[in-house]
């Protein structure tokens, strides 16, 4: 379901370029095997649009067949780094969920979807004293930042849970 738009091979110096819809951090998780994902930073196509490039120095015909075929099963989701500059400017995201999702999924199963996409771990969406919250806005889902009851502090028991919780820069 991920849209893909092929680079002018004169703007190019690799043998497979194209640009795609889906956010960097999961083509990077469905392509890491065959090919080198980028983040779109440019203005042709928009970077907001079309936030990953996926470049292949040699072209081998069964290699681009898999790769163009991973991305159209993926299903997109709106770029993190749209949700997380929205939420930094506005407090707030919203997004109609039908130009991303299949009109045939229940709107529970959209809001798991987008949920678990969303990037918790950026401090300008959670924090131990803010949120996030998912609601519906008539048929377009809404994600706000909202204050915590009390301050959340993770009881950290093992390894696993130490790097789930590490601080992270606020940049991706």
């Amino acid at each position: 379901m991920a849209r893909i738009i092929y680079a002018h091979p004169s703007q190019t110096k690799y043998a497979y370029h194209i640009y795609t819809d889906l956010d960097f951090w999961d083509a990077r998780r469905l392509l890491k095997d065959l090919a080198t994902v980028r983040r779109n930073f440019g203005s042709s196509p928009s970077g907001d649009e079309f936030p990953t490039q996926v470049v292949v120095s040699n072209s081998i015909p069964s290699v681009v067949r898999k790769i163009e075929s991973r991305l159209r099963r993926a299903v997109i989701s709106p770029p993190r780094h749209v949700v997380v500059r929205s939420m930094v400017y506005d407090g707030k995201f919203t997004f109609n969920p039908l130009d991303y999702y299949p009109q045939r999924w229940s709107r529970s199963r959209m809001m798991h979807f987008t949920y678990h996409r969303l990037p918790l771990q950026q401090g300008s969406l959670c924090n131990p004293y803010q949120t996030v919250k998912l609601s519906w806005r008539g048929d377009e889902i809404l994600v706000q930042r909202v204050q915590r009851q009390e301050k959340y502090d993770p009881i950290i028991r093992n390894l696993k849970e130490a790097k789930a919780h590490a601080i992270v820069p606020s940049c991706f």
